[in-house]
């Protein structure tokens, strides 16, 4: 009997460290792969599909970002603001977007972009939920799609005057599947689009639309590029992944007039649209051969931008009025 005590007690120290070690697994687990409490989710009540409002002219008159609703059963429209409550003369507008349910992913996102929605507020790099959309229609996007990264339209470094305003760009409704290396990441085709765009930022407010192609896409580089799906890892449901990404400006040809884009004739504003294949592309830049016009951009989406600037000179892109 003394014996065997021994062993037993000889054992315990064994024992005791298998027990410490399965429940530091097992909070690693949890930690990286449990499904993440977001802040400011849906409520599982939102669960049910959301219809899309109807009165969208009523605090989107005059937002020259802005392109037409279309009658889509599939789409949803909504917006963000931050600063005040909804009817505050203080509130901002962050973005709006069109978002899908079938492809769970934005189809466009929507925003004026000016220095000043600029600050040191900082990246609060937490993506979650966006709670004005039925949680069942978003993906759970605490980690990345698969081969994916988990790509901004509105970009997190536009919106870093306030805490608020940089966490809603982390929102489903402007998170879309985006290739890391030779696009989205330094030097790739889509990154450099975007610091192209920012160099426009100007003090009349630079207004840009952002969007997705989902259906099979040649861009001026002469690469196809089919659709396809990739399968979230949080929660398994697909997630259509673009074949390209676009984007629409507009802005006063001066850039400091100090005038609303909607009080400016044809002649005092400027019209580009670009569209990238989802490819990698590493060194690509911006060039005339990439530029369209908006009207083109229109014929090839369906979408109507600029719906509240009459003036908007849709039909016309000059490269050498981008600097390009």
């Amino acid at each position: 009997m003394r014996r065997r005590t021994r062993k037993m007690s000889n054992r315990r120290p064994v024992v005791y460290l298998a027990i410490i070690a399965a429940g530091v697994l097992l909070n690693f687990i949890y930690d990286n792969y449990a499904p993440q409490p977001f802040e400011a989710a849906a409520p599982e009540t939102e669960s049910a599909p959301v219809p899309a409002p109807t009165d969208l002219t009523v605090y989107r008159t005059g937002w020259a970002e802005l392109p037409a609703e279309r009658a889509d059963d599939d789409l949803y429209y909504t917006r963000h603001l931050f600063g005040a409550k909804e009817g505050d003369a203080e509130a901002m507008r962050n973005y709006s977007a069109c978002y899908s349910r079938r492809h769970r992913c934005p189809v466009w996102v929507a925003a004026p972009l000016h220095p000043s929605y600029r600050a040191e507020a900082g990246r609060t790099d937490r993506f979650r939920f966006d709670p004005t959309l039925p949680v069942d229609a978003q993906p759970l996007l605490r980690n990345s799609y698969g081969d994916y990264t988990r790509g901004h339209l509105l970009g997190s470094v536009e919106r870093t005057v306030t805490r608020e305003a940089n966490a809603q760009t982390f929102y489903a409704s402007n998170i879309a599947p985006q290739l890391g290396r030779g696009f989205n990441a330094a030097n790739g085709a889509w990154n450099n689009l975007e610091i192209f765009v920012d160099r426009q930022i100007c003090a009349d407010t630079l207004y840009v639309v952002t969007g997705c192609l989902f259906a099979d896409y040649t861009d001026a580089g002469g690469r196809p590029v089919e659709a396809s799906a990739t399968h979230n890892k949080n929660d398994g449901a697909a997630v259509a992944v673009p074949t390209a990404y676009y984007k629409a400006l507009l802005r006063t040809r001066a850039g400091d007039t100090g005038r609303r884009a909607a009080d400016c004739k044809s002649s005092e504003l400027k019209c580009a649209a670009f569209v990238v294949g989802h490819y990698d592309a590493k060194g690509r830049k911006p060039s005339a051969a990439d530029m369209m016009s908006v009207a083109e951009l229109e014929r090839l989406t369906g979408e109507t931008f600029f719906a509240n600037i009459p003036a908007a000179p849709k039909h016309a892109a000059a490269a050498c009025d981008w600097g390009l």
